[in-house]
């Protein structure tokens, strides 16, 4: 390999590592409470995948612990630990977990309950202190009555992304 080669070789690595090492990683876990469901449903799916998009937009490094299903207050301490070691182990900066709270009319049989509130924390990884959350409770809803969930988490990144810049 020729030096002009190995010099733009290591003009490449250096910029790349550079901007690596400046970019804040931040890891999400989306916890489901739905009576109606055993299984993470598309809603919250696809407001895990809109989060992520979000601030990949924003140049952050984004990494998921596993979505989860769960019925009471009770999983949420344990789940918590849990994907904040997993944040930790993955070198991420921040650890958000959104739970997505779903209510249902039992006499609909809905096969997807409707979104009822979203409550997020934001915590410090290297300390595991929380930082800053939000209960949302004004769901947007689209002219046909759905969840506008688009402009629901567009609403989660800014909040999100300005506590962190605070």
């Amino acid at each position: 390999m020729g030096m002009t080669k190995k010099l733009g070789l290591a003009f490449f690595l250096v910029f790349f590592y550079s901007f690596a090492s400046f970019a804040t990683q931040i890891s999400f876990q989306i916890l489901q409470f739905d009576e109606t469901t055993e299984e993470v449903n598309s809603k919250s799916y696809d407001i895990e995948t809109f989060l992520l998009d979000g601030f990949f937009e924003k140049n952050y490094i984004v990494t998921t612990s596993q979505s989860s299903v769960i019925y009471n207050d009770d999983d949420i301490f344990d789940l918590w630990k849990a994907g904040l070691g997993e944040a930790f182990n993955g070198s991420s900066d921040y650890f958000v977990q959104v739970e997505v709270h779903y209510s249902a009319d039992m006499n609909l049989r809905q096969p997807v309950g409707m979104l009822d509130r979203i409550t997020w924390k934001l915590a410090v990884v290297k300390t595991g202190t929380v930082i800053d959350g939000e209960t949302v409770t004004d769901i947007i809803k689209k002219s046909n009555g759905q969840e506008d969930l688009g402009k629901i988490t567009q609403h989660l990144v800014t909040t999100i992304n300005n506590a962190i810049k605070a």
